[in-house]
């Protein structure tokens, strides 16, 4: 109940010390976000899934929409696991596959997220002057995978772990105490995008699971055992 106020009071001074023009940044840094999980969302994915997985986009983002909307309406992947299963089942996913990649990955490949926590540490890099060296990016990258891989999948993990990678771009941490009640305005937005790119990624890994099981199976697989005609003399 408490979360609130404290975000209200820091934002005043954060306002109060650098003015209403801190606010423009937060909407190119709410464009930012959005244009990279949509382009990876309804972009790559749909094309994995047509060329490696064989499920063309219309199936792919066509059946899965109940499990897209649920999550970014109930803001929680893991809330999606029953809806997502129902949407593997439409596409013909074998229902191994799907409790793998939905039940088990969903605590594991949260690409939404690690997206969200890389983008977001370079951007505000970027806005506030630092100049982050090849080693720094591929320790925020290192570090947004760990932090996508060990976070639930619940309503604002992401905002959650985002210090900590913020911590490895080598922000001070006073930017950082300043810069996560701004961003906390427009994660309400980001945080139902990164849940539906959580669902796809889930969808998808279980579409590739089962074309990569599919196709040794219908090759290993023996020939059908067709019994020889019986010639019965006539009596």
């Amino acid at each position: 109940h408490l979360v609130p106020l404290a975000v209200f009071g820091v934002v005043a001074q954060v306002v109060g010390k650098s003015g209403v023009g801190v606010f423009s940044v937060l909407w190119i840094f709410l464009v930012a976000m959005l244009a990279g999980l949509t382009i990876h969302s309804l972009i790559y994915y749909p094309l994995v899934a047509w060329f490696v997985g064989k499920k063309s986009p219309k199936v792919y983002v066509g059946e899965g929409a109940d499990a897209i909307m649920t999550a970014m309406s109930c803001n929680s992947s893991l809330a999606t696991v029953p809806v997502t299963l129902q949407c593997l089942h439409r596409m013909n996913v074998s229902a191994q596959s799907a409790r793998l990649a939905a039940c088990v990955g969903t605590n594991l490949n949260n690409d939404g997220i690690t997206l969200y926590e890389a983008m977001a540490a370079l951007f505000l890099a970027q806005a506030l002057g630092y100049d982050l060296s090849l080693t720094s990016q591929f320790l925020i990258v290192a570090a947004s995978i760990i932090a996508g891989a060990g976070v639930a999948g619940i309503p604002e993990a992401g905002l959650i772990v985002l210090p900590l990678v913020l911590s490895a771009a080598g922000l001070p941490d006073t930017l950082i105490a300043a810069a996560i009640p701004l961003i906390m305005t427009v994660d309400w937005i980001i945080a139902r995008a990164r849940s539906g790119v959580n669902v796809m990624s889930d969808m998808l890994v279980a579409i590739l699971l089962d074309a990569g099981h599919a196709a040794p199976a219908a090759q290993s697989a023996p020939a059908r055992y067709q019994p020889e005609p019986v010639l019965r003399s006539a009596s």
